[in-house]
């Protein structure tokens, strides 16, 4: 499946995986919101596709404090149960409204934009090598009297 950012909706987190994870939770979210079907299946797709990047970015936040952690984790917990909700309507075979595919889609935006962006960028931080530096190049970085006086 190939995804599209409408509009450069969403911003790419850096993370292949979860930029690709979120291209195929945007081309499901779209679908929806442009009026195509969505019904039960439509919705379960989604929120298998939803289950499964969260799983993915749980592994990521290992890097985060702890509150912070868990403040991402409630937030995919309560969107899960919105759709979780929407399911059970789907199921006793009332349909999903504009309005309803309209919030699923703005909270992914948002949370994607925001909060999986700043975990990227916290992953990456901590993945970072110290910076390194050779010794020429730190003698360099001395003024003359330092460097006289490592000399002597």
């Amino acid at each position: 499946m190939t995804h599209t950012l409408q509009n450069g909706s969403l911003i790419p987190t850096g993370s292949g995986v979860i930029d690709a994870e979120h291209g195929g939770i945007l081309d499901l979210l779209t679908a929806m919101t442009a009026g195509g079907p969505a019904g039960l299946a439509e919705l379960t797709a989604l929120r298998h596709e939803v289950a499964e990047h969260f799983a993915t970015e749980t592994v990521e936040m290992a890097v985060l404090a702890p509150e912070r952690r868990e403040r991402h984790e409630q937030a995919h917990r309560s969107y899960l149960a919105s759709i979780d909700a929407l399911i059970k309507t789907a199921e006793r075979g009332d349909p999903l409204t504009g309005d309803d595919a309209n919030r699923l889609m703005l909270w992914f935006i948002v949370h994607s934009n925001t909060a999986d962006t700043e975990l990227v960028e916290a992953a990456r931080r901590t993945g970072d090598e110290p910076l390194m530096i050779s010794m020429d190049e730190w003698l360099d970085s001395l003024d003359e009297a330092d460097r006289d006086a490592l000399r002597s």
